[in-house]
């Protein structure tokens, strides 16, 4: 497999996140230069329920600061930046905590995008799902076609499986139990590397299955071979790169 048809089985993870804020525009923006079609990203609710891009619960890894993103308004978090300097210094302080409103406007202007949308448990825990999810799909709603909403929280995906085309599990385990794949009947499967126990294979569910933190190209031939339909990694431009050294 040459590089250009790895880079058909690859999702950038918060996008092009090992040289760039993860969850930014900028870093999203990397992806796609480098030719990526499949991206993934978090969505946290603020206090007025709005969705932002961000993992943790706090800002102190991305922003530095001691505030729990469900507690500030959006306005409030706009005096934070995600520039991440603990990681990469202050080469992206006026990087912004995008919100999820701005990133479908800018992925419009690429139609081969998908994208996978991360519904992080935290908000969910906090606002409760049927507040997470109205506010998430009224304004995905242009992107109803190319993005898919993944979670670790079954409960959410089986309430958003009445509401939109496509869902993703995140599995804690591997493989999930016939009961949650017969409850939730996802489109697709996430699972952490680590879950994968030795000779398991990945193509027998009839689902496709994203490996994510997969981030050199020993582990990627690897996970290929092992039946993953795609890998999701923080190094989407340097690993195709590798593998051009490698495979051409």
């Amino acid at each position: 497999m040459r590089a250009a048809q790895l880079k058909k089985r690859l999702v950038a993870h918060r996008g092009f996140q090992s040289r760039y804020p993860e969850n930014t525009l900028v870093s999203l923006q990397k992806a796609v230069d480098e030719g990526l079609e499949r991206l993934e990203f978090d969505i946290q609710l603020t206090a007025d329920h709005i969705p932002v891009l961000f993992h943790d619960l706090d800002l102190r890894r991305i922003c530095g600061a001691h505030h729990k993103i469900t507690e500030l308004t959006r306005s409030q978090l706009n005096a934070f930046s995600a520039s991440e300097s603990s990681r990469l210094g202050d080469l992206f302080v006026s990087e912004a905590i995008p919100d999820l409103k701005a990133v479908i406007q800018w992925a419009t202007l690429y139609p081969s995008l998908s994208l996978f949308v991360e519904i992080k448990e935290e908000s969910i825990d906090y606002f409760g799902i049927e507040t997470v999810l109205n506010s998430v799909i009224t304004v995905l709603k242009p992107l109803e076609t190319r993005a898919t909403l993944i979670s670790f929280d079954a409960e959410f995906l089986a309430a958003a499986r009445r509401r939109w085309r496509s869902i993703g599990l995140v599995t804690r385990c591997w493989p999930p139990t016939k009961e949650t794949l017969s409850q939730l009947h996802p489109d697709i499967l996430f699972v952490n590397k680590r879950r994968v126990r030795h000779r398991q294979h990945l193509d027998q569910l009839g689902i496709p299955v994203v490996v994510y933190e997969v981030d050199t190209v020993r582990r990627a031939a690897h996970w290929l071979k092992r039946g993953a339909a795609y890998l999701e990694t923080h190094r989407c431009g340097d690993l195709l790169t590798e593998w051009s050294g490698h495979y051409g």
